[in-house]
């Protein structure tokens, strides 16, 4: 079976990561066993060496390992966050690295969602048709975050968090490594596929780097309690040094301390130093070891591995220690029970309090021959276990691509533009429309109340036509555009009609794409990716364009701070459409017409998605992108959508919406305007740096010349001394030539 595992997280070019651990050793089980094995590293992060030298080192294991494009053509448009990067842009560029692959089966990891996009796709009809999609649940962002005591101070992170639930809800099966993290998903109402799968993670092989012979444990008396983790508050580590503190009086002297794991951003070495200073007994830290050279580490005698973590789904510093035989004790938290036999919790497991733990410290240290636990994992079974679930998923692969393929209905379906005043816009949409590969289409016209002498001309031609396919409503005057649009939406005779504007132009697989989506993905509104272009007419080559705008369009409750559904060229069941009432009309401004409409579907229960395809050319203007007349009145707009949200939340909670709003573009302004200061000030040190360069050169050229001067001014007083000095003007130049030689001398 071909096989592609796709993670932010691998072993090697990431020292020490559960997720990573998780996915490299899947990719070495797998390939072990037969199957054409591809690790998809999802980052362009290397804490050590570079993508070629791991290339290398994976192909040894019979795994290929390709590298993430952070790049793309035409060049992405930033999503809307604060402080964290674009992982919307992340998801796509995966996506377009995929879509046209052929593997059997894509292993995705829950966290970040970065598969959110090829699962959608796939659910739609348009790509992998013969693939399965799995996702195996590590870490959930807001899992994380929450457990972590960590402040959700960027939309990313709930950005992040839809993108993993809507990629667990798309894919074929979840596994998890633990009953525990299976059981937070729904408690935390995340939508499961009917095929969930428990299966402990594998152990990794080594790489590099192998001792001779595997180390075994070393016996004797503990002597060294090692905090084994992350070191950050989510590992236990302010339990940890609170425990100690506890325990130091009737802790041996001898015992000491060592730190092992990977620094938080927040307890760097010298605040973790500072903590413990107070213990008057050997501390080290270590960091900066991989899996291996940690569980080496630990087999060495008289240490205590000390597992502290306050919330943990399945963690491998636990599976190590049981792997390894390593003594070991931990808190009793998550998933961690799953993994030690019942007959060994008791002695193993404490509460993941200061006084749990440091009490059961001194009950280990006093307890003979401390040893290893017993495993409630069978390795050798569970491996066999995974790799009968790949053998069953080969099976049904091989018998779902010798179905025949259900016909797809071609259902009419109806392209409503709306027109004013811009009759050539309209002939390059309609020329656009003749070309679409979809054949059931008919087109409606909404006038909206054009008096110009060439917009009616050409009105008046089109109904001259004879089109059967074609008709124009007039709606007399100028009227409210929401107004314009449900007009046609109400004249339409399709079971799904296309909203577009007469400035923009679909590309040619625009219906085909949209209907083929809606009628697999069941969406009663998809959106799409648009290329934006500024020339009369589109560019030939995608390449070409400004820029490729792209959305999440599944945005829910987000919708409340910015537009991510998507633009107002959008794909609608029409019998949907016309049951919340169509397009919001209420004589206001028409700028955020599109995010208020999208807003209320969401809200009435309507589906939204997008399609993850730019389908159309969206004509812009430099000058617009942001400063527009109507895009300057931004407050107005996040009013005008903020009052769908605000008409179901409760009345105490309606402050804090707009609280929350208001919060994120103050905090999405200052950060936008600190960029741009980081920038102005990048610019000024290396104008500095160019400046003290041309300054050297100038100083080094300055010697030379006074050199040459300094050596001028020997020869000459050699050569007139004697001989020109009674006249009064060489005297007084002789002088000078003097006075310069002593000050360069």
């Amino acid at each position: 079976m071909k096989i592609c595992i796709a993670s932010p997280d691998i072993v090697g070019p990431i020292k020490n990561g559960g997720v990573g651990t998780a996915c490299t050793a899947l990719a070495q089980a797998l390939a072990a066993a037969g199957h054409e094995v591809t690790l998809f590293y999802t980052s362009t992060f290397f804490e050590i060496h570079n993508l070629e030298y791991w290339q290398e080192a994976y192909r040894r294991s019979g795994v290929e390992l390709i590298g993430f494009l952070p790049e793309s053509s035409p060049p992405l448009h930033r999503s809307t966050t604060v402080y964290d990067e674009d992982n919307l842009a992340r998801s796509y560029r995966i996506y377009e690295r995929l879509k046209h692959s052929d593997y059997d089966l894509i292993h995705f990891v829950d966290y970040i969602g970065l598969g959110y996009y090829t699962a959608l796709a796939k659910s739609q009809g348009l790509c992998l048709a013969g693939s399965l999609i799995a996702v195996t649940t590590h870490s959930p962002t807001l899992w994380s975050r929450l457990t972590n005591a960590a402040p959700i101070d960027d939309i990313s992170y709930m950005v992040r968090d839809r993108m993993e639930r809507r990629l667990i809800e798309l894919s074929d099966l979840v596994i998890s490594p633990s009953h525990y993290m299976l059981r937070w998903l729904r408690e935390n109402d995340f939508k499961l596929p009917a095929r969930q799968i428990m299966l402990p993670n594998l152990m990794p092989i080594r790489m590099q780097d192998a001792p001779p012979e595997a180390l075994e444990v070393q016996k004797g008396p503990i002597r060294e309690l090692v905090f084994f983790g992350r070191i950050e508050p989510r590992k236990g580590l302010l339990v940890f040094c609170d425990a100690i503190d506890r325990i130091g009086r009737r802790l041996p002297p001898d015992v000491k301390v060592t730190f092992m794991g990977k620094l938080g951003r927040d307890y760097p070495q010298e605040v973790i130093e500072a903590r413990t200073a107070k213990w008057k007994r050997g501390v080290q830290i270590l960091t900066g070891l991989d899996t291996f050279q940690a569980a080496d580490y630990l087999k060495g005698e008289g240490r205590l591995a000390v597992l502290a973590a306050l919330h943990d789904n399945s963690p491998y510093t636990v599976m190590e220690c049981v792997y390894h035989g390593i003594p070991f004790i931990s808190s009793d938290v998550g998933g961690v029970a799953e993994l030690i036999a019942p007959e060994s919790r008791d002695a193993v497991l404490y509460p993941p309090t200061p006084a749990g733990m440091g009490e059961h410290i001194l009950r280990t240290l006093a307890t003979p021959d401390f040893g290893p636990c017993q495993s409630n994992v069978d390795f050798p079974a569970n491996k066999e276990a995974i790799l009968s679930l790949h053998r069953e998923l080969e099976a049904e692969i091989r018998a779902a691509r010798t179905r025949p393929v259900a016909h797809r209905p071609q259902p009419l379906v109806t392209i409503n533009i709306l027109h004013f005043e811009r009759p050539e816009g309209l002939g390059q949409a309609l020329a656009a429309i003749d070309r679409q590969t979809y054949p059931n289409i008919e087109t409606i016209i909404v006038d909206n109340g054009s008096q110009s002498a060439e917009a009616v001309a050409y009105l008046d031609q089109l109904e001259a036509s004879g089109r059967t396919d074609l008709r124009i409503i007039r709606m007399g005057e100028n009227v409210y555009e929401p107004t314009a649009r449900n007009a046609g939406a109400y004249a339409a005779r399709g079971k799904y009609v296309l909203f577009m504007d007469d400035d923009n132009v679909p590309k040619v697989n625009e219906v085909e794409v949209f209907c083929t989506a809606a009628e697999k993905g069941g969406a009663d509104v998809l959106t799409c990716f648009t290329d934006h272009f500024v020339t009369d007419v589109p560019p030939e080559n995608e390449a070409d364009a400004l820029k490729r705008y792209i959305v999440m369009g599944d945005f829910g409750p987000l919708g409340l701070i910015y537009n991510g559904y998507g633009d107002l060229n959008c794909f609608v069941r029409r019998d949907r459409f016309l049951s919340i009432g169509g397009f919001v009309v209420d004589g206001c401004f028409n700028h955020a017409e599109d995010w208020r409409f999208f807003a209320k579907a969401w809200a009435k229960g309507l589906k939204v998605d997008v399609v993850p395809e730019s389908l159309l050319w969206y004509r812009t203007t430099l000058a617009s992108w942001g400063t527009g007349w109507r895009k300057r009145d931004r407050s107005g707009a996040l009013m005008r959508a903020a009052q769908v949200y605000l008409e179901t939340a409760p009345e105490e909670v309606k402050p804090f919406l707009l609280l929350s709003q208001g919060l994120f573009w103050k905090a999405s302004s200052t950060e936008a305007a600190r960029r741009t200061l980081s920038r102005e000030a990048a610019d000024l040190r290396r104008q500095v740096a160019r400046l003290e360069e041309e300054k050297k050169v100038l100083d080094f050229e300055r010697q030379l010349l006074m050199q040459a001067y300094r050596a001028l001014s020997d020869f000459t007083v050699g050569t007139v001394e004697g001989r020109l000095d009674h006249v009064p003007e060489v005297r007084r130049g002789l002088d000078h030539l003097r006075r310069v030689m002593r000050k360069y001398q």
